[in-house]
């Protein structure tokens, strides 16, 4: 390959992952949690003993919330498991939930504060909690993030097999850093473009439909993208009130089209009306598209449609695998615990990327300011998102056993802002190679003291229920994860000294500087 050509690509690289690192760093971490994103919304509800609850009960939560809202039976989305949920949408259009848990046994709706920290946390991954344009904005960063990839893998194919296993210590921190990110990044290329591809699709999605939409098809452009998408057309009321067939039946209905669903939402629609549909939702094991919908009349369930692997339009054809490959929920815990690490590994690789750019740059030209804001920012920006997760965990445990149990969703997104704020300041100010040691010990700490509070304040008994578990499991390992590269850290200061843009080592462990200095 040519010089020129080289030289091109590498700064394509650079410039790209430094546009789209700190965003997806945050997309990244923020996703690897989201892996067991079913399991948190029951971590983040106060612990109760595991109820016998499952498809049955989701008629009686029907029932009730239609008792009280008749406006609901327009469209409404019934989620089974140990307390469920009724999504509708109200005479504005705007979402509602309840849970079963919300009524009374005289049908009376007792709502409770709910905390919003699964939610909030894949608002996060997808949209960095922008409203509106984090989507978009997203989309645009995922296609940014698959040019980089692209340049990356033309940069290191030549030399693969040389630096595929050269993570050194001779040299400055820039030599570490580039051998690290170059091991990362070729050990889950795979991993990472997937990501960019079906982030593209979903992110880009409503733009490009927006734009190409508009021009192919003018003012039907909503109903096609309906007919395109949706498993069954949007049904009109004949004003005609007709008896249902009811829960238990249309799940009947569905298992004896596809006996293998498992059952992850049931749509319904203009329900009680004589033109009412019942689209059961949910997955075929076996598959990567496993997604499935059987589509029912609501009065006598009879079969309308039927949309499942092997036997789909192309549309969902094309939409299906991608949602899949992206949420990593076609194998089970396996490939999402395989996800959460190759995530964590992705954080560690926008990181990386940032501080190799700050640093070449340095070596370039000269200290500079645009470098070392490039690199606190990066320090604030990744020590505030991990940390201000980990603050917002423990704000959910301590505020749902509080008095002020009703600003939980408040008390969640407060403290995650706040702690970001504040590390960033602390960023812009502290010593570089300061911040990133305390910031480190800091997120280990705070990681490993999540779960003991959560087990503190509902019993350490409760570590014995699976989903508990499984996301307290998951906080440790991130704990885990951040002490490995604090290991690291401590081990490269202690062979080489650090790049002049972080500043001077700090004193060597037991010395008197140390010493003075504690």
């Amino acid at each position: 390959m040519k010089a020129n050509t080289l030289r091109k690509h590498i700064d394509l690289h650079g410039w790209l992952g430094m546009l789209a690192g700190l965003a997806l760093f945050v997309a990244f971490f923020a996703g690897a949690l989201n892996m067991f994103h079913e399991e948190l919304h029951h971590w983040q509800e106060p612990y109760v003993a595991e109820s016998d609850g499952g498809e049955g009960d989701l008629q009686a939560l029907l029932d009730q919330v239609l008792a009280v809202t008749p406006e609901a039976a327009r469209l409404m989305y019934l989620v089974p498991g140990d307390d469920p949920v009724a999504l509708w949408q109200d005479a504005n259009q705007e979402w509602q939930f309840d849970h079963a848990s919300d009524f009374s046994a005289t049908g009376e709706r007792i709502k409770k504060p709910r905390s919003e920290l699964a939610e909030f946390i894949n608002e996060l991954h997808y949209k960095l909690a922008l409203p509106v344009v984090g989507l978009y904005l997203m989309g645009i960063i995922s296609v940014l993030y698959g040019a980089a990839l692209i340049g990356g893998l033309v940069i290191h194919w030549p030399k693969l097999k040389k630096e595929f296993f050269a993570l050194r210590h001779q040299g400055n921190l820039r030599r570490y850093w580039k051998n690290l990110h170059n091991l990362v990044g070729v050990i889950s290329f795979p991993f990472h473009a997937i990501f960019a591809i079906t982030g593209a699709a979903m992110g880009c999605f409503a733009l490009l439909a927006l734009v190409a939409g508009t021009l192919v098809f003018g003012p039907q452009l909503q109903g096609a993208i309906t007919d395109a998408t949706e498993a069954w057309p949007t049904p009109q009321a004949s004003g005609e009130v007709v008896e249902m067939a009811g829960v238990e039946a249309y799940v009947a209905a569905a298992r004896a089209e596809l006996p293998d669903l498992r059952v992850d939402w049931i749509e319904l629609q203009q329900y009680g009306d004589r033109n009412a549909v019942v689209d059961v939702a949910g997955s075929v094991p076996g598959w990567i598209a496993h997604h499935a919908h059987v589509v029912l009349a609501g009065d006598d369930a009879r079969t309308l449609t039927v949309t499942s692997p092997g036997n789909r339009p192309f549309n969902h054809a094309a939409l299906s695998p991608v949602y899949s490959l992206h949420f990593g929920d076609y194998g089970g815990l396996l490939v999402r615990s395989l996800y959460f690490v190759l995530g964590l590994l992705g954080c560690l690789l926008f990181f990386s990327g940032n501080v190799m750019w700050a640093e070449r740059r340095t070596d370039r030209q000269g200290p500079s300011r645009s470098a070392i804001i490039m690199l606190r920012v990066t320090l604030g920006v990744t020590f505030g998102v991990m940390a201000g997760l980990a603050v917002t965990c423990i704000a959910n445990k301590v505020v749902s056993h509080s008095p002020w149990a009703g600003a939980v969703a408040w008390s969640e997104k407060g403290s995650f802002l706040a702690v970001l704020l504040l590390t960033l300041l602390l960023a812009l100010r502290a010593a570089p190679l300061a911040m990133c040691r305390w910031g480190l010990r800091g997120c280990i700490a705070l990681y490993l003291l999540v779960p003991l509070v959560q087990g503190g304040l509902e019993g350490f008994a409760s570590w014995r229920e699976p989903h508990i578990y499984l996301v307290n499991t998951a906080l440790w390992a991130v704990a885990a994860s951040l002490a490995a590269v604090e290991w690291l850290r401590v081990r490269r200061l202690r062979r080489a000294g650090p790049h002049p843009l972080w500043g001077p080592a700090p004193p060597a462990p037991g010395s008197e500087a140390e010493l003075a200095s504690s």
